[in-house]
């Protein structure tokens, strides 16, 4: 007999996949995905006239009653401060959800289930 033999476990997407996702790829796929799922979706597309800071997807769900706001980023991009001070006044929000997605997020599946079902 053999020496015995391992499975070999691949991940499902590398780093250099994350680093290479753009933002605007990342939330083209993150809208589909959404618009599938039954969310209605917001994006300001021209945000020089608007308040500084305000996250890039308003999405909503009726059925699931939920409101969600989501702040998209490559994957090593870093939030500006009018950014967090955003995050933070929606964290502090118990009607709303507020996400930080990176690429590893959604090449994780992780932005997928998020809205597939409401949180427990």
């Amino acid at each position: 007999m053999g020496a015995p033999t391992r499975a070999l476990t691949l991940p499902r997407y590398t780093d250099a996949m994350a680093r290479g996702m753009s933002e605007a790829t990342l939330q083209t796929n993150i809208v589909a995905a959404a618009k599938d799922l039954g969310w209605h979706t917001y994006h300001t597309h021209d945000s020089r006239r608007s308040d500084p800071g305000f996250p890039d997807l308003c999405l909503v769900h009726p059925k699931q009653d939920r409101c969600l706001f989501a702040e998209l980023k490559r994957q090593n991009g870093r939030s500006r401060a009018d950014q967090i001070i955003w995050a933070d006044k929606l964290k502090a929000l118990s009607y709303v959800e507020y996400h930080l997605w990176r690429p590893s997020d959604w090449l994780a599946g992780d932005v997928t289930r998020i809205l597939a079902a409401r949180p427990t």
